[in-house]
């Protein structure tokens, strides 16, 4: 019985260290934050760069763990944050004792008056004058602002360069200078890259002192001089590595809140610059043109801007070493001169295209019957057309399946023309029952031929489209890879199916009458490059141009 008693005692005795730790913890727990507990402050600024305190390290962690404790204990509580900071960048500051955690938000501002921090309850405090002062004048508070943020350098549009050495100052809300943090900036390391197109570098805030110096692979010297002066004196040939020492400065000007000197040393494999080539260099509106681009690896990267402006974005597509677009002209494009402008790396080209006057003739009449109109032709029946053409001219095939002329759609192969009559072509005005409140603009050629006529695809591709609209009747649409597609409608019956593979002289169907049909008997075949319907007179059999969709170095005339 004694040797029980002993052994509770002890195990009594063994428990008591391990409840003192509990109830330590506990308290420790449950106890603030405060001068006494904290160990350990966390700032992580709105670029995401951390700073870290830990009062175990020295008297500064601990004067600065006690400085945010004190601008906690000195702020105003208030209703809530300011309506302009919803939804801004924070500070993530967080004060620790031994086992807790204390995350507040601190949204600090150049001005300091206009600094706050949100608890971890949530409760909205605006800081004192004094206390937002003085951090925002350290360095800590850099990312508040703009001119702490280092210039940029890019390559061709391409890269982004990692100077080698920097020194940067930019001025606090005092005026005075601070000397920015640039270690996670600079990089010892020579970096090499691959450039398309050319050799271009670009600051994202001009130097006022930007030299440079190129070497080629066996170390002879190139150029070494200022960069604006780059382009008339500099000469290389294409797939030469070259070895580029830049340096930049921005001197210290009072009108200015930032100067500095940033130096860089990298190397680059310079392809041959991009060359733009137009397939005509005149057209009429309505019509199209084929661009064709050479020394191009990544079409995506081509950039196109036109003056005036033509309201159209090409998409390029690969075909062996050429990169190709085509190019619409909208029916309403005005007479002239238009300059077409494309950048590709460190290239940029222009390209020249003349407008002529369009040949679209004066309006055409049609008489239809009040219910062909009330069934066929209402807003709902073109809204369910125009989400056809939208869906369909979204995307097309990156294969160029078309080659030479296009048939225009009647009759058998080589081209040979069944009998037919065109009633309206392309762009005219089209006045319904004299009402020229009621009118539209032929977006196709409106043939009129007797019931049963095949239809034949005009030139291979891929059925993308086979169904029946009310607005269109039978509807058959080709996509003909590189942007370009037919469209067959108001057909008496069709035979082709989404997903055929067709030839030039397929049929695809035959001639009726069905959906918004102004005539006997017939059919309406359109030609539309990206989302906007085409003349295709220019690449019929018997056009002035050979009938060829004219592609730089492809389908040359």
């Amino acid at each position: 019985m004694k040797n029980h008693i002993i052994l509770a005692v002890l195990l009594l005795l063994c428990l008591i260290p391990t409840g003192v730790a509990i109830n330590s913890y506990k308290e420790t727990q449950n106890a603030p934050v405060d001068e006494k507990t904290a160990v350990r402050l966390s700032i992580d600024d709105v670029n995401g760069k951390n700073y870290l305190f830990e009062k175990s390290t020295g008297e500064d962690a601990e004067n600065m763990i006690l400085f945010f404790l004190n601008m906690q204990k000195n702020a105003t509580k208030i209703v809530a944050l300011p309506d302009s900071l919803t939804g801004e960048q924070y500070f993530k500051v967080t004060i620790s004792n031994s086992v807790k955690d204390n995350s507040y938000q601190y949204y600090f501002d150049p001005n300091p008056q206009a600094c706050y921090f949100v608890d971890p309850d949530g409760l909205v405090y605006q800081i004192a004058e004094q206390d937002a002062r003085e951090f925002i004048g350290t360095e800590y508070a850099e990312s508040i602002y703009e001119a702490a943020a280092m210039p940029v350098l890019t390559l061709s549009g391409d890269h982004t360069v990692s100077p080698d050495t920097a020194e940067w100052r930019y001025k606090n809300y005092t005026g005075e200078y601070v000397i920015s943090d640039t270690s996670s900036m600079v990089s010892a390391d020579v970096e090499n890259y691959s450039l398309e197109g050319g050799f271009e570098l670009l600051f994202d805030q001009d130097p006022d002192y930007f030299a440079v110096k190129i070497q080629n692979d066996a170390g002879e010297l190139i150029y070494d001089g200022m960069y604006a002066d780059l382009n008339t004196t500099f000469s290389f040939e294409a797939n030469t590595k070259l070895h580029i020492d830049v340096i930049a400065e921005w001197y210290d000007d009072p009108e200015r809140s930032y100067c500095g000197d940033l130096t860089y040393r990298f190397t680059s494999l310079v392809t041959a610059p991009a060359e733009f080539y137009l397939g005509m260099d005149s057209v009429e509106p309505g019509r199209f043109v084929a661009v064709t681009a050479l020394n191009i690896l990544n079409p995506d990267k081509i950039q196109f801007t036109c003056e005036p402006s033509i309201g159209f974005m090409p998409t390029f597509y690969m075909e062996g070493e050429y990169a190709v677009a085509l190019i619409p002209i909208r029916t309403d494009a005005a007479p002239g001169d238009y300059t077409m402008t494309f950048t590709y790396g460190g290239t940029t080209q222009d390209a020249h295209l003349k407008v002529e006057k369009p040949t679209f003739g004066g309006a055409s009449k049609v008489s239809v019957s009040s219910t062909l109109l009330n069934l066929y032709r209402t807003e709902d029946t073109i809204a369910a057309f125009e989400d056809l053409v939208a869906e369909l001219t979204a995307s097309s095939e990156p294969t160029r399946y078309f080659s030479g002329y296009f048939m225009e759609g009647l009759g058998g192969v080589n081209g040979k023309p069944g009998a037919r009559l065109i009633l309206r072509g392309f762009g005219k005005e089209i006045v319904i029952n004299g009402d020229t409140s009621n009118t539209y603009r032929n977006n196709g050629v409106t043939n009129s031929a007797l019931a049963g006529t095949g239809v034949y695809a005009a030139n291979a591709g891929k059925v993308v489209y086979a169904g029946v609209l009310d607005y269109t009747g039978n509807i058959v649409v080709i996509d003909h890879g590189f942007g370009l597609k037919t469209w067959y409608y108001n057909m008496g019956s069709y035979s082709a199916q989404v997903g055929d593979m067709v030839q030039r002289g397929d049929q695809i169907g035959t001639c009726g009458n069905t959906g918004f049909a102004p005539f006997d008997s017939g059919v309406q075949i359109a030609m539309s490059v990206g989302n906007q319907f085409v003349c295709p007179y220019d690449t019929w059999s018997d056009s002035d141009d050979v009938g060829k969709v004219l592609i730089w170095g492809i389908e040359e005339k």
